[in-house]
């Protein structure tokens, strides 16, 4: 679907909903706002090129269970973070005791 058409559907339900509430130069801009922000994808296009692994955090939950649920509870995995440094478990132990005390 181009682009005025999507506009003219958003619109249509902005003033349907808000049509006594917001102006209609408002309602129009908000339409054309939310049309672009539809075609603005965030995920990336099926187009582009991946190169090394999409991290374990990132994959979708159902491929994890299927496929790496015992990673989960694997102590391999509890010691590699897609989004930090390595924390040593002596560190870690150090750092609970610590703020226990």
């Amino acid at each position: 679907m181009n682009k005025p058409k999507k506009v003219r559907q958003i619109y249509a339900e902005l003033q349907r909903v808000y049509g006594g509430e917001i102006p209609t130069h408002e309602l129009l801009e908000c339409a054309s706002l939310i049309a672009d922000a539809a075609d603005d994808s965030i995920s990336p296009s099926p187009k582009t090129v991946f190169h090394g692994r999409t991290p374990f955090s990132e994959l979708p939950v159902d491929e994890v269970m299927e496929r790496w649920s015992w990673r989960i509870v694997s102590q391999e995995y509890a010691s590699e973070d897609d989004f930090g440094p390595h924390i040593s478990q002596e560190t870690l132990l150090e750092h609970t005791l610590s703020m226990a005390a």
